[in-house]
């Protein structure tokens, strides 16, 4: 489910290997959408917070298709 703080259409999800601006749906509150296993995708919101909730069966791991566009961590 999706919670946008305003009830903007605020998160955008889409499917492929590279982020593509015109395959991006919006997702507006209250939404119900699924990631296939298997599937790449990408997502953005706009200039606010977007509050999501992630359900399901694992087991689940992250990939990137490009490693530099991996979150870096700094040393700890």
């Amino acid at each position: 489910m999706l919670w946008p703080p305003s009830g903007r259409d605020t998160w955008q999800f889409g499917y492929g290997d590279r982020f593509d601006e015109g395959a991006l749906k919006i997702l507006p509150a209250g939404s119900v959408y699924s990631e296939p296993g298997q599937m790449n995708h990408f997502a953005r919101t706009g200039d606010e917070a977007v509050l999501v909730e992630i359900s399901g069966f694992g087991p689940t791991d992250t990939q990137y298709v490009n490693s530099a566009d991996a979150p870096k961590t700094p040393n700890r």
